[in-house]
């Protein structure tokens, strides 16, 4: 039985419910990749370095849709990946530090009670917007504070805020958007000493010609004893802002995206011309306005999710983690690949790839109700 940590259930609840410091790079030598045999030979150039403490490596960040890294971000060498873990543990390095993997979440929202409800039935999230200040005031301060963890500090990452604008706008896009990044870093104590930081990459995008607009944010977090803190904490910043993007993979992504509204756009096309050859004059000119409109949402909807299911799916791979479903149709992150998957109402899950396994039957797990859930594609 696989059991979060109490940092790991902090994120999870996240998920439920819902930048002015100057960059100082004074501990690492500067980060760049040759873009010709970086992604090719997936081999990083030799980084001299002051203090062998801090040299750096790269960590490809893999797109299983493509088959190729997205990019790379620049990891102190002493730190490894971790396999897969309940405790969501990325990186693990020397003297008690521990990356969290990332956790993402987004909503739309819209004036229109009948566009909310649509976006409801297509399985995503609705809700009415919130700052980046109140979302970790009204959600992020009271849930980590539960867990026993002071707030200390805060402050905005503006470097973090122009790179997420900056790879979106490297993205295509079917309909344009007027887009807004913004990031704060949180600081933490737990009673027995130790420090966390939480990052909070938020972003709002508004669509005016259709109406409506996404928002939502991604965590970035770690955890570490005081004497390790700063080192990590910067060490990770450095990761996150100087995150080398594969130009290869925004090509490819961008070329399959753009084939796919045009594909849709000519199946419109096509269904309009059926419509007017059988002389359907005036009740095809209310369908076609009806079509035009849904046809618009459709597209922008399409290539939002899109964009959202591509980093969505590329950072599931990472974590080897999957979407699964219980009977009542709750969406679950599950962690690996095996083919069945119990869960009971504390949200604790047993997977085994034995189909005669049931966990309602072994004396030392039926106290609680367990349900058997099901792989889906939906949450992407």
């Amino acid at each position: 039985m696989k059991r979060s940590t109490y940092f790991y259930s902090i994120l999870a609840l996240l998920l439920i419910f819902s930048c002015g410091e100057n960059k100082e790079n004074t501990e690492f030598t500067e980060y760049s990749f040759d873009t010709e045999n970086t992604f090719e030979n997936q081999e990083a150039k030799p980084i001299q370095q002051k203090r062998k403490k801090h040299a750096i490596k790269p960590y490809y960040v893999m797109n299983k849709q493509f088959g190729m890294p997205i990019g790379a971000m620049p990891i102190p060498n002493n730190w490894t990946k971790k396999e897969q873990n309940s405790e969501n543990i990325y990186f693990e390095g020397p003297d008690g530090i521990q990356v969290f993997g990332e956790v993402s979440n987004s909503f739309f929202y819209s004036n229109s009670p009948e566009r909310n409800q649509y976006t409801l039935q297509t399985g995503s999230q609705v809700k009415p917007v919130k700052n980046i200040q109140r979302l970790i005031e009204e959600e992020l301060k009271p849930l980590v504070e539960a867990e026993g963890f002071r707030f200390k500090n805060q402050f905005p990452l503006p470097q973090l805020a122009q790179f997420d604008n900056r790879f979106n706008s490297y993205l295509f896009k079917s309909t344009p958007e007027q887009r807004q990044n913004d990031c704060i870093v949180t600081e933490w104590e737990s009673t027995d000493g130790k420090l966390m930081m939480v990052i909070v990459r938020y972003y709002i995008a508004q669509y005016t010609s259709i109406g409506g607009l996404d928002w939502g944010y991604t965590l970035n977090s770690l955890l570490a004893p005081k004497s390790e803190y700063d080192y990590a904490k910067n060490a990770y910043i450095n990761s996150l802002v100087n995150f080398e993007i594969n130009p290869k993979w925004i090509q490819v992504h961008n070329q399959y995206y753009a084939q796919t509204a045009l594909q849709n756009n000519a199946a419109h096309q096509q269904r309009m011309a059926n419509i007017q050859a059988h002389g359907e004059q005036i009740r095809a000119a209310g369908r076609a306005s009806s079509q035009a409109l849904d046809n618009q949402y459709n597209n922008w909807r399409s290539g939002q999710t899109a964009s959202d299911a591509s980093h969505s799916k590329y950072i599931d791979g990472i974590y080897e983690r999957r979407n699964m479903t219980d009977p009542s149709g709750n969406i679950y992150k599950v962690d690996g690949y095996q083919n069945n998957v119990w869960m009971n109402n504390n949200n604790e899950y047993i997977a085994t790839d034995n189909s005669l396994y049931n966990p309602n039957t072994d004396n030392t797990t039926n106290d609680y109700n367990w349900q058997q859930l099901e792989e889906t594609n939906n949450g992407y």
